[in-house]
């Protein structure tokens, strides 16, 4: 493990560019996962319209952030994920990514490999 650290920390923005098409990657899958929960309800038609994915790198972070646009009926975003007084949920925001982990591990560990 110290090995590893010292690879990883040696040249951390190589293996941070190596991991930006891998976080690409799963905010891609987890968009096209959460446009498809977010379609097909009666009250919110547009929702879907409104999922969106915003990548941000540097030479020691990749981040991924997923979630809807605040404008139009992405502004009701959490009714249709936490539901009202009125109304219960109507789709899981957490299923993209739940769905999206083991096979973003799975990236990492190949692309990680390579790289080191």
């Amino acid at each position: 493990v110290h090995a590893l650290a010292a690879d990883i920390y040696a040249d951390p923005a190589t293996v941070m560019a190596a991991l930006v098409p891998v976080a690409s990657r799963a905010g891609v899958a987890m968009k096209r996962t959460m446009k498809k929960d977010a379609s097909g309800h009666g009250h919110l038609p547009g929702l879907s319209n409104h999922v969106e994915y915003d990548l941000e790198s540097s030479a020691t972070e990749v981040r991924v952030e997923v979630g809807f646009r605040k404008s139009g009926q992405g502004n009701l975003a959490n009714i249709a994920a936490f539901g009202s007084v009125n109304n219960a949920p109507v789709m899981d925001i957490t299923r993209s990514l739940a769905d999206e982990v083991p096979n973003f591990m799975r990236w990492v560990a190949k692309v990680g490999g390579e790289v080191l």
